[in-house]
């Protein structure tokens, strides 16, 4: 087997020209994109070249460089595993480049070729990224997998890239003084401590939370600090298999893959923890597992997306869609086990993803009823009320933050995504800051309200995501 040979990565330095180093991150490793002056990169590349002592054989530094190699193992289509090398390129060039790719050989002890393989640049989740042009300063991941067609054990790769000059196109920088950048990276998951501190999950959408790297910030300081999620301890092999979250419903059997589609969330304000079982099932739990109770069935024909969580304690809402530009399906309910929707079956749908009111009696939806387009105010069963007209965001902007009488909402203005704050009380719509958000079909965004209402972060993955925040004090005005 591939992956139990000893190998040995490389770190490109130009085209046919490789040094190798030992398996496994180095202190280079970044968590998604980072952009850092190409003066701190020759500095470090030197100082591992002089720990390391190996030389180099290039004659000129290339534009690009693949950084932080590891070998490991991937699925190979039809249900088995190949190795695959596994990395992040640096473009420290002047100029973008499209179509990179990255080419494996596979030598053993003798330097003969046993194995071949190429690869692309991916997000977070590993989905190939063909379109997109690496932009000069930035950092994107990369995924080569490679076959061996001879026997032998591996002992070495050589990786070469190969890519295209682009021009350097990108839309002017959207002017938002109020908006603070904390970090870049695919933000997709992230919870407030207090009005001054929150942790935050970096990594693939949809995956569950022990799967991400997780971060905490705080604001006095501006210091970011890697961390484990508090709850990650409370995930162990008795806890998941007490919540049947692996649990093969047709054969009773345990397929431990199944965990990692659960979804499984802890309330950040109630004790109990929510998932999905095997049939797409809503199901919550003890923390430790325990006392299972099912909340809403028969949802295998919908995808779920992710919980939000209103702001009263435990009350959340699971939304549904398939692809960007399908409506948004979605019912409310606590993690005690009670409905505070309709089924979801029998709730309209809505054009955006909707935020749930803190008692999760209602949402804020986007709908579109003949030629009027507009935020309503949808009752749990079947009641709604118009709130203002207004074209609407695509199913990837950040839900609603409803709070007891505001309504914090992301849509597009004049080509760019803008915070407005809606007052329930006045029925006035107060425009807060423009946000620079770069959306795409391909990404998404969300948005987190502190607990006490005076700041709201926002994420967002895709290849330009990060984390930003920006004070709400002021509310609507």
């Amino acid at each position: 087997m591939a992956g139990d040979t000893s190998v040995a990565p490389t770190c490109l330095l130009a085209e046919n020209s490789y040094i190798s180093g030992r398996p496994g991150r180095s202190p280079l490793h970044l968590a998604g994109e980072m952009i850092l002056s190409m003066s701190v990169w020759l500095r470090i590349l030197a100082l591992l070249m002089l720990l390391s002592g190996i030389g180099v054989r290039a004659q000129e530094l290339p534009q690009l460089l693949l950084l932080n190699t590891e070998i490991g193992l991937g699925p190979d289509g039809f249900g088995g595993e190949m190795p695959v090398v596994e990395g992040e390129v640096f473009n420290h060039g002047g100029a973008a480049y499209s179509g990179v790719s990255i080419f494996v050989e596979a030598l053993d002890a003798d330097g003969e070729v046993i194995g071949e393989g190429f690869g692309y640049l991916v997000d977070a989740c590993g989905t190939a990224l063909l379109g997109y042009a690496l932009p000069p300063g930035r950092i994107q991941a990369y995924s080569a997998p490679f076959e061996l067609f001879a026997e032998g054990e591996v002992a070495n790769v050589k990786l070469s890239v190969d890519a295209r000059a682009a021009p350097v196109e990108r839309s002017p920088d959207v002017v938002a003084p109020a908006v603070q950048r904390i970090a870049q990276g695919e933000v997709v998951m992230l919870e407030w401590l207090d009005e001054g501190t929150l942790i935050y999950g970096v990594g693939c959408a949809g995956d569950v939370f022990t799967e991400l790297d997780w971060r905490r910030y705080s604001l006095s300081d501006d210091s970011v600090s890697e961390i484990e999620h508090p709850d990650a301890a409370r995930v162990t092999a008795e806890m998941i298999e007490l919540t049947d979250a692996t649990l093969v419903s047709q054969s009773g059997e345990r397929n431990p893959e199944l965990y990692f589609s659960s979804q499984m969330t802890y309330s950040p304000s109630a004790r109990r923890v929510a998932y999905q079982n095997d049939l797409q099932s809503i199901y919550s739990a003890e923390p430790d597992g325990s006392y299972r109770r099912v909340i809403h069935r028969n949802l295998h024909r919908h995808s779920l997306r992710g919980f939000l969580w209103a702001r009263n304690s435990g009350v959340f809402l699971a939304y549904y869609f398939g692809s960007y530009g399908e409506p948004v399906y979605y019912f409310t309910a606590d993690v005690d086990g009670n409905m505070r929707s309709a089924w979801l079956e029998n709730l309209p749908s809505s054009l955006i993803v909707p935020g749930p009111a803190p008692d999760g009696y209602a949402a804020v939806v986007g709908r579109r009823e003949g030629q009027v387009s507009g935020y309503y105010w949808q009752g749990t069963y079947g009641n709604a009320e118009l709130l203002f007209e207004a074209e609407l965001p695509g199913n990837n902007y950040p839900a609603p933050v409803v709070t007891r009488n505001e309504i914090y909402l992301v849509r597009p203005l004049d080509g760019a995504p803008t915070l407005q704050c809606f007052s329930r009380r006045t029925r006035t719509l107060t425009m807060i800051s423009a946000l620079p958000l770069r959306l795409t079909r391909g990404s998404r965004a969300w948005a987190w309200l502190s607990p006490d209402g005076g700041k709201l972060a926002l994420g967002m993955n895709g290849v330009d995501g990060g984390l930003w925040w920006l004070d709400t004090a002021g509310g609507c005005g």
